[in-house]
């Protein structure tokens, strides 16, 4: 990778989580909410629920990009080849366990209060859906695992197809958690 790519994917990093903490700063100012069917004032008869998910689902869409590049740039940094694949568990394992270990500092000093949110459409009320598997995401590779299996989280961006598969979507209700621990390790990339 030469200079200009590498300055372009660290740019790319900070946009990404730019665009994700622009969209989730949207949904409150409009105070739009996943439990509400009402119409949302100003929004030409959008639904809360309904514009709640699509703009968790661009949200997160980004917040995916950023997670995945900013492991890609780790990788660069140090030395480890760079592999064509989106799946965060992957990357992460691919880092030195010197980085990997800094990486869980730095995210456990950011961890703060969020909750996860799942919906799944079905056609009535006798159609058997699975639940969601539990996971342990009290560690970043955990919640990474969350990310790649259950909400499919570098797939995002095609979600309205789960709904007619009748499988969860995934949501995390506040992603400042995850906006603050790119932030903090893009501050200090020099010691990754």
């Amino acid at each position: 990778m030469d200079v200009s790519a590498y300055r372009l994917l660290y740019d790319n990093i900070h946009d990404f989580k730019t665009t994700a903490r622009l969209v989730e700063s949207e949904i409150k100012r409009h105070g739009i909410r996943d439990d509400s069917q009402d119409p949302v004032p100003t929004m030409k008869g959008r639904i809360h629920h309904d514009m709640w998910v699509s703009m968790k689902t661009v949200s997160h869409f980004n917040l995916a990009i950023a997670l995945e590049s900013l492991l890609k740039l780790l990788l660069f940094l140090n030395k480890v080849p760079l592999p064509r694949e989106h799946l965060l568990v992957s990357l992460h394992d691919k880092l030195p366990a010197k980085c990997r270990t800094q990486l869980e500092a730095t995210y456990q000093a950011t961890n703060a209060g969020y909750e996860l949110i799942a919906y799944v459409n079905v056609p009535s009320p006798t159609t058997p859906v699975d639940k969601p598997p539990a996971r342990d995401i009290s560690s970043l590779r955990g919640f990474f695992e969350y990310f790649d299996e259950d909400m499919v989280l570098w797939q995002k961006r095609y979600s309205w197809e789960l709904v007619e598969q009748q499988r969860h979507r995934h949501y995390v209700s506040d992603l400042s958690v995850f906006i603050a621990f790119i932030g903090r390790v893009m501050g200090d990339i020099e010691r990754f």
